[in-house]
């Protein structure tokens, strides 16, 4: 068997994985705060902030747990709608950090 360089046997699609991984992510994110400025209250809003989306889990910091019950309630709605306009069933759910 031949020796061939690494970089040879590596398809030219897979160096742009992780650069459309971080525009995905960024795009749930995006995605996740203009839909839930539609459906929750404005402090409930500025309470939490979609920090990252990775392997269908979208992770929501939470500053204020007071919103936390709200956000919760209103998340498949959102998640729905994130989907839809992704195309593709990507967010599969939302894991919190308080």
């Amino acid at each position: 068997m031949p020796w061939q360089k690494i970089a040879a046997t590596i398809p030219r699609d897979a160096k742009n994985i992780s650069r459309r991984a971080q525009i995905d992510s960024g795009q749930v994110c995006k995605l996740w705060q203009e839909y839930a400025a539609r459906f929750l209250l404005a402090r409930a809003v500025q309470a939490h902030e979609a920090i990252n989306f990775r392997d269908g889990v979208l992770t929501i910091s939470v500053a204020d747990a007071t919103y936390l019950t709200d956000i919760r309630y209103r998340q498949r709605k959102i998640i729905g709608l994130i989907n839809q306009a992704l195309g593709a069933n990507l967010v599969k759910t939302i894991r919190y950090l308080a």
